[in-house]
């Protein structure tokens, strides 16, 4: 397996010489040879491509200077079996490592060859570091395929489910109220679990909010934002670990950096507390990364809190206040041109 390191700042990945060094041979083509596989070669526009055809991407980072690639390219790629999941439920991308190393370094990587499959939403389904026959890429392929799969069924049937009750409810025409009745303002301000008074209630989106006292619902109707849960109330965990929509409860609510989060348990709360960093960005489009210069260059620049902006329901953030205008301007430009 080739080595991945960074010698310094702004230094191009290097690559260490694998211990042995394979011959190829090219064999000549067929009559009843597959098409080669057909590789992109920009992760922003194979990304798009991947949602609205509603499969996975491949992402093979390379090398010329890496045998092991190379012996990929001659043993593995020509391979029936992978070649049909490039027509039928993959997206191929073909990256070299050195001209891309800020997405190699984002995945974690460390040696070359390196195989990266990545749902249509970003979520990293598996990295393989290392040279993958034939045989053991198409497993690879088969098994991410099959567990995106069975996270998109899960999703289906926890919505359907989700569904079901919110008609039972309007059938009933019950008005229960958000947070499980608890005052939203106590948990943030006070820290405090507090159920809510019926005669202190405001509707906000749609939700009714009760509230333990008149002031704490005057401080809600100020500034919503500062208390309503992230993820619409429901549990971060479930979302993130299982694809599915689980409401969460405030016993089991978490505060980080200055945001509610309602966990669905408490061993939801503590796989929180175990990498807030993964969870805290849950309703953060684009994991964080500016928007702008995904669409502009196709690059992944992180973003900060402080520079954010709402969209259709998610949070943005920008590396500085001219991203978030500029990104602003387009897609106001483009809502105005439809």
């Amino acid at each position: 397996m080739m080595i991945l390191r960074r010698p310094g700042p702004c230094a191009a990945v290097s690559m260490l010489l694998a211990m042995f060094c394979v011959p190829l041979l090219s064999a000549p083509a067929r009559a009843t040879d597959p098409a080669p596989i057909a590789w992109r070669n920009d992760y922003g526009s194979a990304l798009a491509e991947a949602r609205a055809a509603n499969r996975l991407v491949w992402i093979q980072f390379t090398g010329p200077w890496c045998p092991n690639c190379l012996r990929m390219e001659h043993d593995s790629f020509p391979d029936a079996d992978v070649i049909d999941h490039t027509q039928t439920s993959y997206i191929p991308l073909k990256l070299r490592s050195n001209v891309n190393e800020a997405l190699a370094l984002s995945f974690n990587l460390t040696g070359l060859p390196a195989t990266v499959l990545v749902a249509p939403n970003r979520d990293v389904l598996a990295v393989h570091q290392g040279y993958l026959g034939p045989e053991e890429l198409d497993a690879a392929l088969d098994q991410a395929l099959a567990g995106w799969r069975g996270r998109q069924d899960l999703a289906r049937a926890e919505d359907e489910k989700a569904k079901q009750s919110s008609k039972q409810k309007a059938k009933a025409n019950v008005e229960e109220p958000a947070a499980s009745g608890y005052c939203l303002v106590s948990l943030v301000d006070d820290r405090k679990l507090v159920i809510g008074r019926a005669e202190h209630i405001v509707r906000h989106d749609g939700r009714a909010y009760r509230f333990a006292t008149a002031a704490h619902a005057e401080a809600f109707r100020k500034t919503p934002e500062r208390y309503i849960p992230a993820n619409g109330g429901d549990c971060p965990v479930a979302k993130l670990d299982r694809g599915s929509s689980r409401p969460g409860d405030p016993r089991f609510g978490v505060l980080c950096e200055g945001r509610l989060f309602l966990c669905a348990s408490p061993k939801a709360r503590q796989t929180f507390f175990d990498d807030p960093g993964r969870y805290a960005v849950i309703d953060v489009a684009e994991q964080g990364f500016c928007p702008h210069c995904l669409g502009e260059s196709g690059i992944l620049v992180r973003g900060e809190p402080r520079y954010s902006a709402v969209r259709e329901g998610h949070r943005y953030w920008f590396p500085d206040e001219s991203h978030r205008d500029a990104y602003l301007a387009s897609v106001t430009t483009e809502t105005a041109q439809r």
